[in-house]
């Protein structure tokens, strides 16, 4: 089966799959293509027979969920968003910030004109890098349409001038923080009716459901502590709503197609497993139904029998244990990367100068190894040092430790941030010239002015 997936960023791959295969072995080897081991927070999606936008179930088959016609159209796209800080690669940070550009476009983000202003400035120099003069005015038009104000355009422009040097990486990161602090962040949306007819919005989110108006205004919103259950009937969804004073609210939503309404369903569940919990249970992860053809196999021969079965869900892990796979991942594959290097080349007999050739490239693998350990692990650009207290870690610059409430490494509480002061990778790997006093040839200090020179020994014995 010929699959054609559109990723974020508009560019079309072409991924070859068995006729048979599930939706996970497509999804697995498009992240295998760009390099991405953060699987858990993409999906695919395709458009129903009605326009409306659906998630592929990655547990079931694709022939059973698309209409069989070649090639099939998928559209890779971020099913969770986490915090900045905790996507570990740059391509999925990259695919995150083209999915909130899609949205932003579209107008499901909105942002106040000076989050627009800097949002805009870190996109144009993030693609283009350091200003010119279509750069910004591209992204402007892009995001406010035609009609932009020209104050506006200019604000971009001076903020442009003034990220100049800024990294892809740094300039992406910051761009992705921004959008992070907002609320709808990582809301997913769904188009449905309400029972007096009225076209709404439907989020789904980290923290409970958001219904807003055709126009994104808000109308209500409800934590996911308050939803006490959530049912499918058909083209319809119900919500039950526990209110303060303990009676039960229920919401009716209708949507064009039942698959449409089973998306709803779907993203409740999942959203609130992913988030929320420790680990997806069971009772979740079990869930399917049967084709006839499945329930008479299952009623006359095995009741565990594989035929006709389609599971409800898909997910399989939650936010703290993708973070903990993708985290053991990339340690095991540095690795076996460094154990197993191949050799490309017959072995030949030692000439004049290898051996210091060999000492020589050691030295450098080593010291770009300690300037990796020295970088700080969530920006990538600063070194490191912060310190996390109380329980001592440290992996981060103190730019990034104050905007985490707990360690990233053995997930305890932080109390405070201590200020630590290591060696600077520029003077370990030489690029700054020490002071050469006397007495401090090692340590780079400039020398004591209240000790007479002829103290100024390494032994501090007196000569004069």
């Amino acid at each position: 089966m010929l699959c054609h997936i559109t990723r974020p960023d508009c560019v079309v791959m072409e991924v070859e799959v068995d006729p048979k295969a599930n939706g996970e072995d497509c999804l697995n080897k498009v992240c295998q293509r760009l390099g991405i081991i953060e699987v858990d927070y993409f999906g695919l999606q395709f458009t129903g027979s009605k326009g409306e936008s659906l998630w592929l179930n990655l547990r079931n088959r694709i022939s059973q969920q698309v209409d069989s016609v070649s090639p099939c159209r998928l559209k890779l796209r971020v099913k969770f968003f986490v915090e900045p800080h905790l996507i570990l690669q740059e391509q999925t940070r990259h695919l995150f910030l083209m999915h909130v550009k899609e949205e932003l476009v579209r107008g499901s983000v909105r942002l106040d004109s000076n989050q627009m202003v800097e949002l805009c400035a870190l996109l144009a120099q993030a693609e283009f890098g350091d200003y010119n003069q279509n750069t910004a005015e591209y992204f402007c038009i892009q995001i406010y349409g035609q009609e932009s104000h020209p104050s506006t355009l200019n604000n971009i422009i001076a903020r442009h001038k003034e990220l100049q040097g800024l990294s892809q990486a740094s300039s992406e990161y910051q761009a992705l923080q921004l959008v992070a602090s907002l609320e709808i962040y990582g809301v997913e949306w769904h188009w449905a009716r309400d029972t007096e007819g009225h076209k709404v919005a439907i989020g789904v989110g980290p923290e409970g459901l958001l219904i807003c108006k055709e126009d994104f205004t808000p109308i209500n919103r409800f934590i996911y502590p308050a939803i006490q259950m959530a049912t499918q009937s058909g083209k319809n969804v119900y919500v039950t709503i526990t209110k303060d004073n303990g009676d039960n609210l229920v919401l009716l939503f209708k949507f064009i197609t039942a698959s449409a309404a089973s998306g709803l369903y779907r993203a409740i569940t999942e959203i609130h497993a992913f988030y929320r919990c420790d680990t997806v249970t069971s009772t979740v992860m079990m869930q399917y139904s049967r084709d006839f053809k499945g329930h008479l196999a299952s009623l006359f021969l095995n009741e565990s029998i594989d035929l006709g079965k389609k599971y409800i869900f898909d997910i399989q892990r939650t936010s703290k244990e993708v973070y903990d796979r993708a985290r053991r991942t990339l340690f095991s594959t540095g690795l076996k990367k460094d154990a197993q290097r191949p050799c490309l080349s017959p072995p030949r007999q030692p000439e004049v100068g290898d051996e210091e050739e060999t000492v020589y490239e050691a030295c450098r693998e080593k010291l770009q190894r300690l300037q990796e350990a020295l970088t700080c692990a969530l920006c990538c650009e600063a070194e490191i040092d912060a310190a996390f207290c109380p329980c001592g870690h440290v992996v981060c610059c103190q730019k990034c430790a104050v905007q985490l409430q707990c360690c990233p490494v053995c997930r305890s509480e932080v109390d405070r941030i201590q200020h630590v002061y290591l060696p600077t990778c520029a003077s370990l790997l030489d690029l700054v010239e020490p002071r050469r006093d006397i007495d401090n040839r090692h340590i780079g200090l400039a020398p004591d002015k209240n000790i007479p020179e002829g103290y100024r020994t390494k032994e501090k014995v007196c000569t004069a």
